[in-house]
């Protein structure tokens, strides 16, 4: 893309997001993350399938927790996904410290971790009960973290991101395409949301993701498509803590 072929597409989306009516918060997009509380419904193949609930605390002056609940039936049973990104907030950039992740399916019960030493440029961690070490490039965020990337990014005017993520032995690229400016409705009424999407040739899974200034660019929409198979969350409730 040109200089001009990207200042045109800037002018586009400044236009597209302020024709709607949107509500401009004057965010300031290098600050860092606001602590919230997110409760999504979760629907599978149409039908109400189970709940997720999001919470990002702030734990000290650059210090932030930031948790992912997900309950969903898996059959005849109920499945629990857990997952928790501990991480600090240095210059306007997310150093991931540590994750963890914890599913369980009736006696499965499957527990992952990472450890970031951004000292050394080394994280080890353990998946699938199988120990890794894998050498840190800059940037680099955890399955957590990345929606904040994502939301920072997006503040900033970039719709089309490749962002590197870790979550075991082999660190993925993760390329979301800008898609459209999509109106939707939601809880904070009409929104002019930005559609961006991760996919990859010739891979069945896709994520779709709708993300709105009225929550601090958080996405307001998930849609992932698996095997066939979709499963869509939308936010019912959404509150933040500036205090």
């Amino acid at each position: 893309m040109t200089v001009l072929q990207n200042l045109l597409f800037r002018v586009f989306i400044c236009l597209a997001l302020t024709s709607g009516g949107t509500r401009v918060l004057a965010l300031d997009c290098g600050a860092a993350p606001v602590p919230y509380s997110a409760n999504y419904s979760v629907n599978r193949a149409g039908d109400p399938d189970g709940s997720m609930q999001v919470v990002l605390e702030r734990n000290g002056e650059d210090r932030f927790s930031y948790r992912m609940d997900t309950r969903m039936k898996w059959g005849i049973f109920t499945a629990y996904i857990q997952q928790q990104s501990d991480f600090r907030w240095r210059d306007g950039v997310v150093l991931p410290g540590s994750f963890k992740l914890t599913h369980k399916v009736s006696l499965y019960n499957r527990r992952d971790s990472i450890e970031f030493d951004w000292q050394s440029m080394q994280a080890t961690g353990t998946r699938k009960k199988e120990d890794f070490a894998v050498a840190l490039i800059p940037g680099m965020q955890d399955k957590l973290s990345v929606y904040l990337l994502l939301a920072g990014s997006l503040c900033r005017g970039q719709y089309s991101i490749d962002a590197a993520v870790l979550s075991g032995p082999v660190p993925k690229s993760y390329q979301y395409q800008f898609q459209a400016i999509e109106p939707l409705d939601t809880v904070l009424g009409r929104v002019q949301a930005i559609h961006i999407r991760r996919a990859v040739a010739g891979d069945e899974k896709q994520t779709d993701l709708w993300h709105a200034e009225e929550t601090h660019f958080l996405p307001v929409k998930m849609i992932y498509r698996d095997d066939g198979i979709i499963t869509d969350m939308l936010l019912p409730d959404i509150s933040f803590n500036d205090g």
